[in-house]
């Protein structure tokens, strides 16, 4: 007899007793508040990074490991919390994974050490993913599928409602009180999350299938050997020379191998409960939504990534805390007012179109970034690509989930959905990775290029520092040898601001080029069929038209 691999039986789309209106509405409050604490860590620890690297004492290469590696587990979690969600219960994961996550996130944030803090971070990154996974699973699994669009939206609005008073918030604590408190929002979120889920979270069966009763260790270990590999050598290649370096050599083949493993495991035939079914792969739809999944995580975790980073640290008018957080706080308000108008747009034109607006907002997002960065750019020029990012977020999810993981068998979405997300937040977290490497590439080409005309043999150059040193000895009174070494001083600190500021709109049109490689996965998602009441009313205007006069 033939094996096959066993999928997973979801369970009913509605709770065993009917949900009343009351307890609908408290539990998407619920989903949306325990989702909002991962999406308020992310751009908050974001926010901070230089506060962090100052208390701690690390470079900034350094910090970024902070957010590397919760993306690195944030991904592993993924496909693992769909196992653990059906071993023990889809309230009862939900609910300590709310716990487990606002637990960590106190730990991360008072960590006296770096080590000890990407500690708590690996495993808040572990915790997050269910969270990221089971407000939209819970959705499809809980909520009649004739509403789950409006629960969607309802939900998301939510979430990024609570979300920008979080950033708001963070900003606050960081400026008047100590950046180790950020970790204050969540504690109360979590508070009320799982207030609300105990209350209203209906105690569904567990699952069905014996594939969410097992665990794949021999799939687990090889992911987690393969990408952890994969992502030591993207954030440290750039120190260490690259394959010039033994241990870089070692981890790449140690990557490649465990990779390939992991899904020769996947797809064995005797592997009867895989970490994830890897012949959905071979659907189209699920084909391009892990590449869309991967470009759109790039792009939209690298965006939120550069931004801050850019404000705080090399802005001439330098950010606190709680301005960067009004700023960024701006594109979860758009999100709030659009997500309603956009989800109407999906109706009417289809995945297909409504997935290639979303990436076209995106593209014109970036590139504006990349023509508004300068060393000293109004916030008001910020706006308008932060609502166009908005508008790309409104719109992907939605349109991937219908477009992708809505045409696969009743039995087979949650297989197709956790696919998706898996491949998704493999793009974030290379992203983070790609974009720090690029800033250093970028640093040291547009320092050759700046500096090799800033010499005292240039005239110009030449011109512009006896002018500042005349400047400055008139009206500081130093000696002329103080006044031209502050002058020399100055030219370097403008030169470094200059090299600084390129390098970042570097990345926003590095993000627009990945937008459009995007583009070329877009066809394969299923083209819009008319919905039957509209084919009805097409119907007689039809037959009126084809019907010969007598």
């Amino acid at each position: 007899m033939q094996e096959q691999i066993i999928h997973p039986q979801p369970p009913p789309a509605s709770s065993p007793t009917e949900l009343s209106p009351n307890q609908s509405k408290y539990l998407l409050l619920g989903l949306a508040l325990a989702t909002a604490m991962e999406f308020y860590t992310f751009e908050s620890m974001n926010m901070v990074l230089p506060d962090i690297t100052g208390s701690l004492g690390v470079s900034f290469d350094e910090a970024s490991w902070i957010l590397t590696v919760y993306s690195s587990f944030l991904f592993l979690g993924v496909p693992l919390s769909f196992w653990l969600a059906g071993h023990f219960g889809y309230k009862r994961f939900l609910m300590w994974n709310t716990a487990l996550f606002a637990m960590m996130s106190v730990g991360a944030d008072l960590s006296p050490t770096l080590g000890t803090m990407l500690i708590f971070r690996a495993i808040q990154g572990l915790a997050g993913a269910g969270l990221t996974v089971w407000w939209l699973a819970g959705i499809y699994m809980i909520i009649p599928k004739e509403k789950w669009g409006s629960s969607m939206m309802t939900t998301t609005v939510r979430l990024y409602f609570a979300n920008m008073a979080g950033l708001i918030l963070s900003g606050f604590l960081t400026d008047h009180l100590n950046w180790r408190l950020i970790c204050v929002p969540n504690m109360i979120l979590a508070f009320a999350a799982i207030r609300l889920l105990k209350i209203n979270f209906p105690v569904l069966p567990k699952a069905g299938s014996l594939r969410l009763r097992h665990t794949d260790y021999p799939g687990l270990i090889l992911a987690a050997i393969g990408f952890l590999s994969l992502q030591v050598i993207l954030s440290r290649g750039h120190v260490d020379d690259w394959f010039g370096s033994p241990h870089i050599r070692l981890l790449a083949l140690i990557s490649v191998t465990a990779i390939i493993a992991f899904v020769y495991w996947e797809r064995r035939p005797g592997n009867h409960f895989p970490l994830m079914d890897m012949s959905l792969l071979s659907n189209r739809y699920t084909l391009a939504a892990v590449f869309i999944g991967i470009f759109a995580g790039m792009i939209l975790s690298g965006s939120l990534f550069v931004l801050p980073q850019f404000l705080r640290l090399v802005d001439t008018q330098t950010h606190s805390a709680t301005q960067t957080g009004c700023l960024i706080a701006f594109y979860t308000l758009a999100y709030a007012v659009l997500r309603p108008i956009m989800s109407k747009v999906l109706s009417k034109i289809g995945p297909r179109k409504t997935t290639a607006l979303a990436f076209c907002l995106l593209i014109v997002a970036m590139l504006l970034f990349y023509r508004c960065i300068t060393t000293s750019t109004p916030d008001a020029y910020f706006l308008l690509p932060l609502a166009l990012y908005a508008g790309c977020l409104t719109t992907v999810l939605p349109a991937i989930g219908q477009g992708a993981v809505g045409k696969l068998d009743p039995g087979r979405q949650l297989d197709g959905l956790q696919i998706y997300l898996t491949f998704r937040q493999l793009g974030a977290s290379l992203g983070v990775a790609f974009l720090t490497i690029l800033l250093e590439r970028r640093e040291t080409l547009h320092s050759s290029r700046l500096y090799e005309h800033l010499n005292a043999a240039n005239e110009t150059t030449s011109t512009a520092l006896s002018s500042m040193s005349n400047f400055l000895y008139t009206n500081s009174g130093a000696s002329p040898t103080g006044t031209r070494l502050m002058s020399v001083g100055l030219l370097a600190r403008g030169g470094a601001q200059q090299v600084a500021s390129l390098s970042y709109a570097d990345c926003f049109l590095f993000m627009a080029m990945i937008g459009g490689l995007a583009f070329c996965f877009i066809p394969l998602l299923p083209p819009f069929v008319a919905a039957p009441k509209q084919a009805e009313q097409l119907l007689p205007s039809r037959i009126e038209k084809e019907t010969p006069r007598t």
